[in-house]
């Protein structure tokens, strides 16, 4: 798993207080932790972290990842120059494997990243989108799909144009990065997307829950009190 933690994260500095996203305190533990957890539920062992932005203070948190039952290593990009979220895949080539999945340092996905993983290699394609069937809720949907296929992606999407939203997961095949090696940067993924949604190349895969984001207060909010619910839930049960 290649997770993007290099960004500013502007507009959650009201509640940041001079840590980066993956370290906010989310339900008393970094929520880098919360990810990481998730991960190894599904059986995810290897992590690759694209950091930049108060990168250190990640790394003094997570180290090599033992102490969390992972394996974690670092690309680093000059946090005075960052380079986008595409440009951070491109900038960690040599470190990402054949196929790889990457989700963003803000995101909170409960789901089965094994069951998406064997969707990726099912589908034959050069990359696979996870998808929620959004419908305007949470946040504007930006994706459309045809036959498992996306035929429509924006993030600027016009009401109506779109039904699903881009979950935050996506598995790539090492080739498709590859092929902007040497191009201007910064880039964004959604460069990278759009081009492989035009040649027909970019699979679906429909998340059957909701996302959580923490690039916001109220998304922060919003996920504290997700916890909270589920925490409720398991104590009930073994009660």
């Amino acid at each position: 798993m290649v997770i993007l933690a290099g960004g500013v994260g502007s507009r959650i500095q009201s509640v940041a207080q001079g840590l980066p996203k993956a370290l906010i305190p989310v339900g008393g533990r970094p929520f880098i932790e919360r990810q990481f957890a998730l991960l190894r539920a599904s059986g995810c062992r290897d992590v690759l972290l694209c950091v930049g932005h108060l990168g250190e203070q990640i790394e003094r948190c997570v180290g090599d990842g033992a102490r969390l039952g992972l394996r974690v290593a670092y690309a680093w990009e000059d946090p005075t120059h960052l380079l986008g979220t595409g440009g951070a895949l491109v900038h960690a080539l040599p470190l990402l494997r054949e196929t790889f999945m990457v989700m963003y340092g803000d995101s909170y996905l409960p789901v089965d990243y094994g069951a998406f993983a064997s969707a990726f290699s099912a589908a034959r394609t050069p990359a696979l989108m996870s998808v929620f069937r959004n419908e305007g809720r949470w946040d504007h949907s930006n994706v459309r799909v045809e036959r498992q296929r996306v035929v429509y992606y924006d993030k600027r999407a016009p009401v109506g144009a779109a039904n699903c939203i881009d979950y935050g997961l996506i598995a790539f095949r090492r080739e498709v990065i590859a092929a902007y090696a040497g191009q201007p940067l910064p880039l964004d993924m959604a460069t990278i997307l759009q081009a492989l949604v035009g040649r027909g190349e970019l699979a679906a895969w429909a998340a059957p829950r909701r996302f959580y984001e923490i690039g916001k207060p109220e998304g922060l909010r919003e996920l504290e009190e997700h916890l909270a619910q589920a925490a409720q839930t398991t104590q009930v049960r073994a009660s």
